[in-house]
Formats: structure tokens, sequence, C-alpha cells
């Protein structure tokens, strides 16, 4: 019988304040990357247009309006090791971020 792995997942609701740049996730929120180091999968809810690159700042920036929340990540997408975010919406964005 194949044994089931445990699910292992981390999860922060957090406020994104209007004009940050490239706010690093993984050293402002404690409680992502915590659990799990490398996600495969990650979802990214918001309420407030954001611009999201994956691991490094160089990387090109994805821009999301509010109707694309939440942004899923195909299967299997990378390992993402961490998550910037850039908010010129306006207005402070609510964030919820679920990786495992």
């Amino acid at each position: 019988m194949e044994s089931m792995r445990p699910l292992v997942y981390d999860w922060k609701s957090f406020t994104l304040t209007n004009g940050q740049s490239d706010y690093d996730v993984s050293s402002s929120q404690a409680a992502l990357f915590s659990n799990v180091p490398y996600a495969k999968h990650v979802v990214i809810f918001f309420n407030k247009a954001i611009s999201v690159k994956f691991n490094n700042t160089a990387m090109p920036a994805m821009s999301f309006g509010i109707s694309r929340s939440p942004f899923q990540s195909p299967t299997d997408f990378l390992e993402v090791a961490n998550i910037y975010l850039t908010n010129a919406s306006g207005s402070d964005a609510t964030i919820e971020v679920l990786i495992w």
C-alpha cells in the first residue's frame, strides 16, 4: 500500500501598501516559506491590481487586475523560494498567499 504524503503548506494574509515595489514576501512575512521552503504551488488572492515576480526581482513582472484574483500557479509551476509584490493601484491591497 502506498503511503500518503502529509500536506504541508504555509498561509498568510497581509496588507500591501499602495506604492510598495518589489515587496519581499519571504523576508517580511515570517509565516510564509517556513514549512515550505520551496513551493511548487502558489495561490495569491488580492483585492487590488498587483504585479508579481517569483524568486528574484530581476524576473519579469506579471500584472494582474482584480478580475484575475486569485492567481493560481499551474501544476508543478516552478520551485518558488520567494515572491515579490508591487502595488501601484492607488490604494492599499489585501493579499492572501497559500503555498504548498
